[in-house]
């Protein structure tokens, strides 16, 4: 068995550390291993909306007219895009929160989370190699839509692992560590992806790639690191707390909820630019998908990279100037980037304007991990999570349907890409409503040893 003074105990494969231990502060080896599906997730996720997801449905679609009460409206590809992305973020809205809350009682002799991870990750790889070999866009929703189901049943627990695993006084730190990991997967997606397999149409082996990640970085965490074991049983029916994963009591921790808005405003604004990007450099310099991807990689790639330095940089910054002071900086420099970006004329300023949203994204990452988890009750870390896993769904569930059919009305049959600066307009508009719901929010702030 584990004993008390933190200290895990081995059961065959799998390290197991009691809910009643003592949290030890984690090296930056086990730090680096704890965020390593944090990196899978962003090489996936990213890589897939931002360039993989647009490149198929250009593929497998044509424009078609639709008639609605004497109104005439194209749906080209970027309302496809959206549906698509659509589709499989209710999916996700409903589950991760759910397999949360289930991961917060479980009483598995392996561990409350490493079950649920172990499972998802075996279906992403399963759901991953069947999109490799689609051949239509009703097949890819639905393929889309069970990569999801897997993903989150992962992910979930996933989050829930974090706040197990790192003392209070360790939070910042690590913080800026899992925000650096994501960022270097996205690079290293984008690089991959986008400027090497998808310009040459090698878009099965792109998808392969992630299924490959996805294993690797689960059997790191499931192998690698210790999990709870439950010792306190939950007398309350199992079908209530299920339901509860998606509620939290808005007066007793009033804070998180209004950081969980604020959250949601300010990730609908990336993700509506990284969603759409491919396609406004494809149609702004009339350039081949192939093409397009090596561009939109280049573009986003770079963004990226100037998150990645900030990330770090303004995580060990906030443990002297505040989180909300960061977050709060962080959504009027994404504003500006996202307001110049309306009126660059050529690439070059397109990637200069760009990486001022990069840098306010990293900024963003490094420290809001660190401000949730202070704001949670760390018995229900899991399920407390999973709800902030809604901002982070309900961002594209809200913004990918808005802004993809405003961009093929504006675009009016891709006889203009006027469209695509209406998006950077109203992702500015993202930006600037962040910021106005972050200011109810109170800090805590957490002793330094």
């Amino acid at each position: 068995m584990a004993t008390a003074t933190g200290i895990p105990s081995r059961r065959r494969f799998f390290r197991v550390l009691p809910d009643t231990a003592e949290r030890r502060r984690l090296s930056l080896r086990q730090i680096v291993v704890l965020s390593a599906i944090w990196f899978a997730i962003a090489y996936l996720m990213n890589t897939l909306g931002g360039i993989t997801i647009p490149y198929l449905v250009s593929a497998l679609t044509r424009p078609a007219t639709i008639a609605w009460l004497g109104l005439h409206f194209t749906a080209d590809k970027n309302t496809y895009v959206a549906i698509l992305d659509t589709a499989g973020a209710i999916f996700a809205l409903v589950w991760q929160p759910a397999i949360g809350a289930l991961s917060d009682r479980s009483r598995f002799r392996i561990g409350r989370r490493r079950p649920y991870i172990m499972v998802g990750i075996a279906g992403d790889v399963v759901f991953l190699s069947a999109m490799a070999f689609v051949t239509s866009y009703w097949m890819l929703i639905v393929v889309y839509m069970l990569l999801q189901m897997a993903s989150n049943t992962a992910q979930g627990p996933y989050q829930g692992m974090l706040p197990d695993q790192v003392p209070d006084e360790q939070r910042p730190e690590a913080s800026g560590y899992y925000g650096l990991l994501q960022l270097i997967g996205t690079i290293v997606g984008f690089i991959v992806i986008g400027a090497v397999l998808l310009p040459g149409n090698h878009v099965r082996l792109a998808i392969l790639s992630y299924a490959a990640v996805t294993a690797i970085a689960g059997a790191l965490v499931v192998f690698g690191m210790p999990d709870v074991l439950t010792t306190r049983r939950d007398a309350s029916p199992l079908g209530r707390a299920i339901l509860l994963s998606f509620a939290i009591d808005v007066k007793r921790y009033r804070d998180f909820a209004w950081l969980m808005v604020s959250r949601l405003f300010f990730l609908m604004a990336p993700v509506g630019i990284s969603s759409f990007s491919l396609n406004f450099i494809q149609d702004a310099f009339h350039l081949s998908r192939g093409a397009a991807s090596t561009q939109a990689a280049i573009l986003q790639s770079g963004v990226v990279v100037f998150a990645a330095v900030m990330s770090l940089t303004a995580g060990l910054a906030a443990q002297r100037l505040g989180k909300k002071r960061l977050i709060s900086a962080s959504c009027v420099l994404g504003a500006v980037g996202s307001t110049l970006l309306i009126f660059a004329p050529s690439f070059l300023l397109i990637f200069l304007f760009g990486c001022l949203v990069g840098i306010a994204l990293g900024m963003f990452l490094s420290v809001d991990w660190a401000f949730m988890t202070d704001l949670i009750p760390k018995a229900e870390a899991g399920r407390y999570m999973g709800v902030s896993n809604i901002a982070t769904v309900s961002a594209g569930l809200i913004a990918r349907p808005i802004l993809g059919p405003v961009i093929d009305a504006f675009n009016n049959g891709r006889s203009s890409v006027i469209g695509y600066r209406v998006m950077f307009g109203m992702v500015a508009v993202f930006f600037l409503l962040a910021l106005v719901t972050l200011q109810p929010v109170r800090e805590v702030r957490v002793a330094q040893r």
